[in-house]
């Protein structure tokens, strides 16, 4: 920083002697040509850093689709998709596992919020390790191998190498058996991951 300040001091100093202190004396701009005096020059208010915007979700399911299954106006989330995919990714490691993961996370300006995790596995032996692990939901039919929610926020399923999470919020009704819509956008994705 002080050494900032010498260059300009000296800046200053030396446009100040180039002026002519006689009547036709015009006045020097305003400005950074004029060589400020930097110690009354306020700071920069600090910026916030740029929204980052990736996609983690690569392709596994669109807006239209989730709007089609669960009827709710929703489009994509902004946010750092591919940031929270890595976290998934290395969570899973952390059990001796290996997996793609892929979020799409969706949303409405009413507060309705649907977020779609597929994690593919190298091979079904991994997606039955992790599936062991989930307990305090109920198990339910109709979509998948096997499928477990607690029927109005949350639906697990799983397919072969693969294991769909669904987490949806109806604002109107976060409480209401939204369980076809769940089974519908996790059938959804199952297709694709």
């Amino acid at each position: 920083m002080i050494r900032r300040l010498v260059p300009l001091a000296l800046l200053a100093a030396l446009l100040s002697a180039c002026t002519d202190d006689g009547p036709k004396r015009t006045p020097l701009p305003a400005g950074p040509t004029a060589g400020p005096d930097v110690s009354h020059q306020p700071l920069p208010s600090p910026t916030l850093p740029p929204v980052v915007n990736s996609d983690g979700c690569q392709g596994l399911i669109g807006a239209d689709q989730v709007k089609q299954s669960t009827g709710l106006p929703v489009q994509p989330s902004q946010g750092d998709g591919a940031a929270a995919v890595a976290q998934y990714g290395q969570a899973v490691q952390t059990l001796g596992l290996n997996a793609r993961a892929r979020m799409c996370p969706f949303g409405s300006p009413a507060g309705d919020q649907v977020t779609v995790v597929a994690l593919t596995f190298t091979d079904a032996a991994q997606a039955q390790k992790l599936w062991t692990t989930i307990v305090s939901l109920e198990a339910v039919g109709g979509v998948g191998e096997a499928a477990l929610s607690d029927k109005s926020k949350t639906l697990l399923s799983r397919r072969g190498k693969a294991i769909v999470a669904v987490y949806m919020v109806v604002a109107a009704a976060p409480e209401a058996d939204h369980l076809a819509q769940l089974r519908s956008v996790a059938n959804a994705a199952l297709a694709k991951a």
